[in-house]
């Protein structure tokens, strides 16, 4: 702790991507990408034990938590894929695949003075349909079910002065979604997610590779994994590109466009798709100058764990994921970063010209082998 007795503590974590399990109807499941649950059982244990049992706690899971465009093992097709139905069978599955942390969050909210925030990003965004937020509260006995806010109609949220916290997908418009505009009703009052198209892109060209190479959404940067699948799985990265290539003539220019061809929105959505190839540090910039009273921005969304301190006295922080990352270009630390933020508050009660004082922040890396299990994460 870097105060003496911190009032209080923020953990920040993002990108878990929890989906069916490791094994589903007796199968291995290759699109699985969490495998760490007895080191998050251990984090949320950690955190409410000892010396943090009656400490206040708030767990901020930024985005991505669950992963519903993993779990293509339920009999739906088509748009009735993202039915509420559908992604209530979802849900239940990875509820099934990963019950011990569920569970091991139950204990952490039985012990005094803990709640759990959930932000939505855009592998759970289904969790905008009320009757799927309702399935996830119901994994939790009922009165712990009032400790868990999900926040879905909001994609900022400030716990404390001066804190603000993002998924992150809002910057890119082939992820970003409105959440009042993305939930469609049939004549038998069916509710239905309308995914944004990076959603459909997932679920249709990366899942599908994903089978034939595990690793295909885990290499960064991406140029990397072109390049050299170029030279050393020529064909299967051919495939792979001519599909993206396809993917986005078809759905995304094909569908939308045709019917009511408009060349200037064209290029004005290309324009704003070519976001996804900013840097995120200077996206954030942007947010500082909109938001004067943010002293931190936490983002998640990019798997890529990042912390950046500012002369003005800002700081930009990315929690990365707990999925694997296999940085070609060895910019990133290879294997399985674990990395989550640790804020803490020196006061409950303090004015934003004294937030340095009383505030308090660092991006961590879980270890779980020492009395205590992390260590600042230096790339």
């Amino acid at each position: 702790m870097n105060f003496e007795d911190p009032k209080k503590l923020i953990l920040i974590l993002s990108d878990t991507h929890l989906g069916a399990g490791q094994y589903i109807f007796g199968q291995k499941n290759i699109l699985e990408d969490f495998f760490h649950d007895e080191e998050l059982i251990a984090f949320f244990q950690f955190y409410s034990n000892n010396e943090y049992e009656k400490k206040e706690i708030e767990v901020i899971l930024n985005g991505d938590f669950i992963d519903f465009a993993t779990v293509p093992f339920i009999q739906y097709f088509d748009d009735d894929f993202w039915s509420e139905t559908a992604t209530i069978e979802k849900l239940k599955l990875i509820h099934k695949g990963h019950k011990e942390v569920f569970d091991a969050m139950e204990d952490f909210l039985n012990t005094p003075n803990k709640k759990i925030s959930y932000l939505i990003g855009n592998h759970d965004a289904e969790l905008i349909l009320p009757k799927v937020r309702d399935k996830f509260l119901s994994f939790f006995s009922f009165g712990n079910r009032s400790k868990i806010n999900i926040l879905w109609e909001d994609q900022t949220y400030s716990p404390e002065k001066g804190i603000f916290v993002q998924h992150g997908h809002q910057y890119e418009k082939a992820h970003n979604f409105n959440p009042e505009e993305s939930i469609l009703t049939d004549k038998n009052g069916e509710r239905y997610f309308l995914p944004p198209w990076g959603t459909y892109y997932c679920h249709f060209v990366v899942n599908k590779f994903k089978k034939e190479r595990h690793y295909i959404n885990q290499v960064t940067p991406i140029r990397s994994l072109l390049i050299n699948g170029l030279i050393f799985d020529t064909f299967l990265t051919l495939r792979f590109m001519l599909a993206n290539v396809y993917y986005f003539a078809m759905f995304r220019f094909w569908s939308l466009y045709l019917s009511r061809f408009n060349l200037k929105k064209i290029f004005k959505d290309i324009r704003e798709e070519l976001v996804l190839f900013e840097n995120y540090e200077q996206l954030t910039r942007k947010f500082f100058q909109a938001t004067p009273e943010a002293k931190v921005l936490i983002n998640g969304h990019t798997h890529i764990p990042g912390f950046r301190l500012y002369n003005d006295g800002t700081a930009y922080i990315n929690s990365g994921t707990w999925t694997k990352i296999i940085s070609l270009d060895h910019s990133q630390k290879n294997g399985y970063p674990m990395t989550y933020v640790l804020i803490e508050l020196n006061s409950s009660d303090y004015e934003l010209k004294d937030f340095q004082r009383n505030v308090s922040y660092d991006l961590l890396e879980w270890k779980g082998d020492s009395r205590f299990p992390y260590r600042s994460y230096n790339p």
